[in-house]
């Protein structure tokens, strides 16, 4: 499927390192379109990835709502480290600097932000369609 953003856009809009690879982005993105699509509709979701009559602003906000949603998507999977011991909660790393990792409450917390921010973006164009999802739908 055709999406709106790439996973080098999404990288650049929330500055993810380039030591996450693309196969851990990718999906996110992916993610995020289908379900943007079903928020808006197909042929307004079309529209915004092609040269059409549809004006810049609205553009625009499906962009940043796919990158939003593709954030909401990628978070547990970024966030979440394993170890043959189990998950990791904190870490040493390199020069002695100690990483610490949201919790499960925190990472809940933002995904539903990014979540919220699409939602906010799109709530004016949203389709008429009974059975797509609803905007707040996690």
């Amino acid at each position: 499927m055709a999406t709106l953003i790439t996973v080098d856009e999404l990288r650049t809009r929330f500055a993810i390192s380039p030591d996450i690879g693309d196969s851990r982005l990718s999906p996110a993105v992916s993610a995020a379109a289908q379900r943007l699509q079903t928020w808006v509709g197909a042929e307004a979701y079309a529209d915004a990835g092609a040269e059409s009559p549809l004006d810049d602003m609205r553009r625009d906000n499906f962009r940043t709502a796919e990158a939003h949603l593709a954030m909401h998507f990628a978070l547990l999977g970024l966030n979440t480290v394993l170890r043959p011991g189990g998950v990791v909660k904190q870490e040493q790393v390199e020069g002695g600097v100690l990483v610490q990792y949201l919790n499960p409450s925190e990472i809940e917390n933002l995904a539903a932000q990014y979540l919220n921010i699409a939602g906010e973006l799109v709530r004016e164009y949203l389709s008429t369609d009974r059975s797509a999802p609803a905007v707040t739908s996690l």
